[in-house]
């Protein structure tokens, strides 16, 4: 009697890309207020999920930057999907990592969706969108953004709820990504975040509240595909909290700055550091350029709207 094969899936993990951010007010719970414009972009990891007759949940990589055990985004869906819905066999998760870990790009979160949308197709647990993004907000703040499968999207509360923004679809954006050699955790940046408000208590200023910038500006820039306005609009609230606190950033956006580039901005909590463009011709001159004279500095993306 011949065995079965396993069913097996392969997926594109994409990244995504904070065109706006901004930290309204401290919450209850903790956490900040956020406003946020998710842009997803084309550089993915690939990940592939094969089930398993097995109990297990097994997590496989050759990136040494990525834990191999629950405490991988990935493994904690894959947990979560067969706790909630029963499934009593296993699933082999293997990612290729091509995503920085740590680069306020949202790989973890990306990987994390993935597994979500996998598994219901794998086992046929045909759960609806609106399920899978309540998975998703249990997970982490930017998971939900990678289920709801939208180019952009206003991310509210702590960025998981989601207004999808309509652009048409030749409207797209070209970028360079630069990562300097250092990994910036979330949780130290909102320190920072908080760090400034306990100072503010005592006399200093501190700017969680309106502040001129309004992610609505940004939504009909990205419609008209106006990049030159878009780019004197792009604003992230942690990058001047990141800019005082690593060296090494800073130290980066000012070389940029200096190697031609009109506009640097940084991705969530950082690091990464980007810019935009028109097309991929004019993209791609100023990473060549880039590299030609920081290619010790940090390591270089070119990624599209996808």
């Amino acid at each position: 009697m011949r065995s079965v094969p396993s069913r097996s899936l392969t997926l594109s993990s994409p990244a995504k890309l904070n065109l706006f951010l901004d930290c309204l007010f401290k919450r209850p719970d903790g956490y900040h207020e956020l406003e946020t414009l998710f842009e997803r972009i084309s550089l993915a990891d690939t990940l592939r999920l094969t089930e398993l007759c097995s109990d297990e949940i097994v997590i496989a990589s050759k990136s040494p930057d990525i834990p191999l055990d629950k405490e991988n985004l990935a493994y904690q869906a894959a947990h979560l999907i067969k706790q909630s819905q029963g499934v009593k066999k296993g699933v082999k998760i293997e990612i290729e990592k091509n995503i920085p870990v740590g680069a306020g790009l949202g790989g973890g979160s990306s990987n994390a969706a993935s597994v979500l949308c996998g598994m219901n197709k794998l086992f046929d647990l045909r759960l609806s969108r609106k399920t899978l993004i309540s998975y998703a907000n249990r997970l982490g703040s930017d998971v939900a953004f990678f289920v709801l499968n939208k180019r952009f999207a206003v991310g509210r509360g702590r960025g998981g709820e989601l207004t999808p923004v309509s652009v048409p679809e030749k409207a797209k954006i070209w970028h360079c990504l630069f990562f300097p050699p250092i990994k910036v955790l979330t949780r130290d940046v909102y320190g920072l975040l908080d760090k400034e408000e306990k100072g503010a208590k005592k006399g200093k200023i501190l700017r969680l509240t309106k502040n001129g910038h309004d992610v609505n500006i940004l939504i009909p820039l990205l419609r008209r595909n106006d990049i030159f306005s878009l780019n004197q609009n792009i604003y992230n609230r942690l990058s001047e909290n990141v800019m005082k606190s690593y060296s090494l950033v800073s130290e980066l956006k000012t070389a940029l700055l200096k190697s031609g580039l009109r506009s640097v901005h940084m991705s969530g909590s950082g690091p990464t550091l980007f810019s935009v463009f028109k097309t991929r011709r004019e993209a791609q001159r100023a990473l060549d350029k880039s590299q030609h004279r920081l290619s010790d500095r940090c390591s270089f993306f070119l990624a599209s709207t996808r």
